[in-house]
């Protein structure tokens, strides 16, 4: 309910967000980009990958679901045999030791917010997996040249192995599983990598990749200050003043690509070493999306041209719609998942019931 106070506090956040825009207006720029525009689109084969999760904490135990898609979509062949889904979903009692038939009791389970991290990443494989098997099968009818994996999601979440110091710990058995999943994981993005199918596409993004190119800074006291500026308002901005955006409208098009070099060892021992970010526009007025890719492509326009055309022929509102299905028919929401604990009988206590009458 918007009470007085609660409509207080909406305005005084609007004024922050105002305020902060019109300092934006005020960064000026010490490098440059170039914005590729393009409008033409290359026909092509694009398999949409997404997955979905929900869980729930009870007062003892942390349950979840996850279920993930691959959906091939093509404007010749007909490829609905190749559509695959896969789910995947558990119960951990926390702070109780496991029980094994074989062993006795074993460690308990991680803690939640360690558990809220594997079933992102367990979402993550399934949805490598699963753009994995669509691939081969979309590959008995048409040339792998010809096809796309669109992954929801930047390439650099894809890749590390997020449970590093828990390999010493007592859990070690728990997360082993964890790593190999990983290392399959990795196996198959740089199988499907080597050919460029692979493609990361992210609809959020809060990462400052483009400050080291365009060098933003704000001037005060004769002074440059350096700042940093995430990379769709730095860009919005930049080719605002450079009139490649006239009146603030975005041109369909990418920007120059930028490679961020791998850092983590265990990244660089599967001799994955670079990630090609680049920024692109599907439609005319229509939302910036960041595009990554596993490899250096910094001085392949061209090869990067052929990309952006691909995902324009899936693009005709200015989001891939291989992407858009694959979002919807993976998604369980809380509401379903709430009434299949309840249809299969799992009565669980969470402490919330009072509040639920």
């Amino acid at each position: 309910m918007a009470t007085p106070d609660i409509i207080e506090r909406v305005e005084l956040i609007r004024n922050k967000i105002n305020e902060l825009m019109l300092r934006f207006l005020e960064i000026d720029f010490d490098g440059e980009l170039e914005w590729h525009r393009e409008d033409a689109s290359q026909n092509n084969v694009a398999i949409g990958v997404d997955s979905s999760y929900t869980s729930r904490i009870f007062k003892f135990a942390y349950l979840y679901l996850v279920r993930g898609v691959a959906i091939p979509y093509s404007s010749s062949t007909d490829l609905r045999s190749c559509l695959v889904s896969d789910s995947d979903g558990d119960v951990h009692f926390l702070a109780v030791p496991g029980v094994d038939a074989e062993k006795g009791f074993r460690s308990p389970s991680p803690p939640i917010r360690e558990l809220k991290k594997i079933l992102s990443h367990k979402s993550k494989d399934i949805e490598i997996e699963l753009g994995y098997k669509a691939y081969l099968c979309v590959n008995d009818f048409v040339d792998e040249e010809d096809i796309i994996i669109l992954m929801d999601g930047s390439g650099r979440g894809f890749l590390p192995y997020r449970f590093k110091k828990e390999d010493e710990s007592s859990l070690q058995e728990f997360y082993m599983p964890l790593k190999e999943s990983w290392r399959r994981r990795i196996s198959i993005i740089k199988e499907l990598s080597r050919e460029n199918n692979l493609i990361f596409i992210s609809k959020t993004q809060t990462r400052t990749y483009y400050n080291q190119k365009l060098m933003p800074y704000v001037s005060h006291e004769d002074k440059k200050i350096n700042i940093l500026v995430p990379d769709v308002i730095l860009i919005d901005e930049y080719f605002r003043r450079k009139d490649v955006f006239k009146e603030g409208v975005r041109e369909p098009g990418f920007s120059d690509p930028v490679v961020y070099n791998v850092r983590e060892k265990i990244l660089e021992d599967e001799d994955i070493k670079h990630v090609t970010i680049f920024y692109a526009v599907f439609r005319r007025g229509g939302g910036m999306y960041q595009i990554s890719l596993v490899g250096d492509y910094a001085n392949k326009t061209d090869l990067l041209r052929e990309i952006f055309r691909k995902i324009m022929f899936w693009s005709p509102g200015g989001y891939p719609e291989p992407l858009r299905e694959a979002h919807h028919m993976a998604k369980i929401s809380y509401k379903d998942f709430q009434k299949l604990l309840y249809i299969y009988g799992i009565n669980l206590e969470t402490g919330r019931e009072v509040l639920e009458l």
